[in-house]
């Protein structure tokens, strides 16, 4: 997912879109939102066996980066970074920023697209419930995480959730959460019970949810009852785009920019109820805004992203140093600090948090925080084809 803007979006200077545009959010809002950062847990061992034909030696690679990424996460010293962050700042120490690329994404269906169509790129950071397309695709492949420092210091259990097939296709990095963000003073706290907030005719034309095709099924699904809301059977999704149907006329608009259209619609009053990650409940806040996020009886959605190795890179060893200056000790610090995101390096711990009211809301001691409870951590859709056929159907309706 992207980053969030930590300063309140485009209406602080900072036009960035999604994760997930996948935030700070957290400060003077802890009471708002029960959410732990992953972290604390044992060290994994986990690694994949080098590769039968070995890549050329690095001083033989060009070292010109091309990255498939969400608009934010952009390393240090590129002309594309956005935010003081540390991101990077080893990689671009070391073998200078002017080498690398950006094509950028603003949604996980258009990340599949991009990286299946466009490229090859070197690395992708998409999110892991498509990572089974990305390598039926031939798009991607093992990274040899012993190239890799600080990958002992990761989540075994994100670790695992990287792996196909025994193999690391993706190093897991930024993970967060999505629900209805809403207008306290404007919406009923009988309504604010579920995702059937979004079909309620009450709010006509003050609803706003994403263009994400998996994730408004997904949505679909929870407040249907559907026990897997990734693997719907062929009644089950015809179900799931009736609802959808239904409840477009009510949509004010399928928001495609998180800090263009998103955000500023819920700050102006065109929109009252919006699906939106974490951050933007902060954003608003602190915009003055009185509002909630939303923690539905049917359960939150959560997702995990995280670098993936082009099938084709002729970088293979500055690709996996450029992950390693992502996901080391310092840039994970700073991106808790910073973004309030999760974060896959279990070294993050509370007393490293510079905002005690997040230090004492971290849930360092589940590593398994993201599908705990009645978070739904979004998973990969065996009929991705037929839902995707189907969102076409809604959308045209």
């Amino acid at each position: 997912m992207p980053p969030p803007n930590s300063q309140g979006g485009p209406l602080s200077g900072h036009p960035l879109d999604r994760p997930l545009d996948r935030r700070r959010f957290l400060t003077g809002t802890a009471g708002l939102i029960g959410l732990g950062v992953l972290g604390a847990c044992s060290k994994s061992g986990a690694g994949t066996a080098p590769s039968a034909s070995a890549p050329p030696s690095i001083g033989a690679e060009s070292g010109s980066l091309s990255i498939l990424e969400w608009g934010g996460y952009e390393a240090v010293g590129t002309k594309a970074q956005k935010y003081p962050v540390l991101f990077g700042k080893d990689y671009t120490q070391k073998f200078g920023h002017s080498g690398i690329t950006y094509s950028y994404i603003v949604n996980d269906d258009q990340a599949l697209q991009k990286a299946t169509s466009s490229g090859p790129f070197d690395i992708m950071h998409p999110c892991h419930e498509n990572l089974p397309d990305y390598v039926s695709r031939g798009l991607v492949q093992p990274w040899e995480t012993s190239l890799i420092p600080s990958f002992k210091d990761l989540n075994p259990y994100l670790v695992k959730a990287g792996q196909l097939n025994g193999k690391q296709y993706m190093i897991p990095w930024d993970w967060g959460y999505g629900s209805l963000l809403y207008r306290t003073d404007k919406i009923d706290t009988a309504d604010a019970t579920g995702w059937e907030l979004a079909w309620n005719p009450k709010y006509s034309g003050k609803i706003s949810l994403w263009n994400g095709a998996s994730t408004n099924f997904e949505i679909a699904a929870l407040k249907l009852g559907y026990p897997n809301m990734d693997n719907l059977d062929s009644t089950q999704l015809e179900g799931a785009k009736q609802a959808l149907i239904q409840q477009k006329p009510l949509n004010k608009l399928y928001w495609g920019s998180e800090y263009s259209q998103e955000q500023p619609n819920f700050q102006s009053g065109t929109t009252w109820i919006t699906y939106a990650w974490q951050d933007s409940l902060v954003a608003m806040t602190n915009a003055g805004l009185k509002c909630a996020f939303l923690d539905p009886s049917q359960g939150r959605l959560s997702w995990l992203c995280g670098f993936m190795l082009g099938a084709k890179t002729a970088n293979y060893y500055h690709a996996h140093d450029y992950v390693e200056s992502y996901i080391n000790h310092a840039s994970c610090v700073n991106m808790t600090n910073y973004f309030y995101y999760g974060t896959s390096n279990a070294t993050v711990t509370p007393d490293l948090v510079k905002d005690k009211t997040l230090a004492a809301s971290l849930d360092l001691a589940n590593p398994q925080a993201i599908t705990s409870g009645t978070n739904h951590l979004q998973a990969w859709s065996p009929n991705r084809s037929a839902l995707e056929l189907a969102w076409q159907e809604v959308v045209s309706s």
